[in-house]
């Protein structure tokens, strides 16, 4: 089986819709990117107050809550990035919109990256009443490449209107 089989107009669900139909949300009349995105863009920082809240009153319940955070924004993410890959490997090579979108997808990858690296340090005290410094740093890192990468997602939508259709 191929890559180009995978994507091709043979339907996949009741007749109608093929693979890549159903990962980018079209049975559902909806991108399926956007959804997804807003929880690693929710955890992922969130995890950050509460490494800055630990280091103001050291509590267990906000070390475990920020590693906790960091787990689920990864694991959606994982969500985000393959409906992501969908939207963005069509695009057509040198594109205004290719180019935003690799920026979005760099910045995205170095900020999962970031945090990935952040939740490893993270297992090793896991019983810190207070985070470390260097995964709150790795932490700090990611949010700002997060929010970065997060504009560049934000242009594709509303300056070059990616994924702006009204027939899905």
């Amino acid at each position: 089986m191929t890559t180009g089989s995978i994507w091709s107009q043979r339907p996949v669900v009741a007749g109608r819709w093929t693979l890549k139909d159903v990962v980018q949300g079209k049975p559902f009349g909806h991108p399926s990117h956007p959804p997804f995105v807003h929880f690693p863009s929710a955890l992922l920082p969130a995890a950050l107050i509460f490494d800055v809240a630990s280091r103001l009153d050291a509590d267990l319940t906000l070390t475990r809550a920020a590693f906790y955070d960091i787990v689920l924004g990864l694991v959606v993410a994982v969500f985000a990035a393959t409906t992501g890959l969908v939207d963005y490997l069509p695009m057509v090579g040198g594109s205004r919109k290719k180019i935003i979108g690799t920026r979005h997808l760099i910045a995205q990858v170095c900020a999962l990256g970031l945090f990935a690296a952040s939740l490893l340090l993270r297992t090793f005290d896991f019983d810190a009443t207070q985070t470390p410094p260097a995964p709150m740093l790795l932490a700090a890192g990611g949010a700002v490449v997060l929010t970065i990468g997060n504009y560049f997602g934000g242009t594709l939508v509303y300056r070059q209107g990616m994924r702006v259709s009204v027939d899905l």
